[in-house]
């Protein structure tokens, strides 16, 4: 660099290196330098806008990610940091509106999250739900997932699609005793104590520790004899 100062690739790799040795403010000085000759460098505002993100500088990292897709980068990462970042600045729907693209052209567990997290909170819960469901189409494993199908099933009172979805999370995470309180409480919804007893002792076995469980597991037995006798 010293024998060709204007070799922008030289440049750009020192900078690259100063990234991986965490050296942020570094890496910045050399990347406005580079910037500076190839404005249109749609890379390095991204690079950019990471270093500026590693210093917890929020405000400057947001502007360089925005630089970097004005000029047409195409890098899903930087979409998903800069809806991070928008994040961290208090900008809920300017983060909402990115992540919304993530989850249409490059789907993934972290930006689907964020976005059911934000659909939940707006009460938008058939949003929600489609997003939980794109969510175990791309892990069919994913046993949070459906439990959180299940709780939102919930909320809409569907509660047939509300117990399927506990028990598809229970066949991947049969330890989740949480999971069998929900299901539980949704049998208990549908007057189907026996089913309901089953699952509240899953979760005290589980967790003995459980005072939900304790209480519920004695009120269903009571619950149970009195179905009898009025059936009787």
């Amino acid at each position: 660099m010293k024998i060709n100062p204007g070799d922008m690739e030289a440049w750009t790799r020192l900078a690259d290196i100063e990234i991986k040795n965490k050296r942020y403010g570094e890496a910045i000085k050399i990347y406005e330098k580079v910037v500076k000759s190839s404005p249109r460098k749609a890379s390095i505002y991204a690079q950019l806008g990471y270093a500026y993100g590693e210093l917890k500088k929020y405000r400057q990292s947001s502007l360089y990610y925005e630089k970097a897709i004005k000029q047409g980068i195409k890098d899903p990462q930087v979409h998903y940091n800069l809806a991070y970042t928008y994040d961290k600045l208090g900008k809920t729907k300017e983060a909402m509106r990115e992540y919304e693209k993530l989850a249409s052209a490059h789907p993934n567990t972290e930006s689907l999250d964020h976005l059911a997290d934000y659909y939940m909170k707006e009460k938008r819960y058939d949003s929600a739900i489609k997003i939980y469901r794109k969510m175990t189409a791309l892990n069919p494993k994913n046993a949070s997932a459906y439990s959180s199908l299940g709780y939102v099933y919930g909320l809409k009172n569907d509660i047939e699609n509300e117990i399927e979805c506990y028990k598809i999370s229970l066949k991947h995470d049969a330890e989740d005793d949480d999971v069998y309180l929900q299901l539980g409480a949704a049998y208990e919804k549908k007057g189907m104590y026996e089913d309901a007893l089953k699952a509240y002792k899953g979760a005290y076995e589980l967790n003995p520790a459980s005072s939900k469980a304790a209480e519920k597991i004695p009120a269903l037995k009571v619950k149970i004899l009195q179905q009898k006798y009025r059936d009787s």
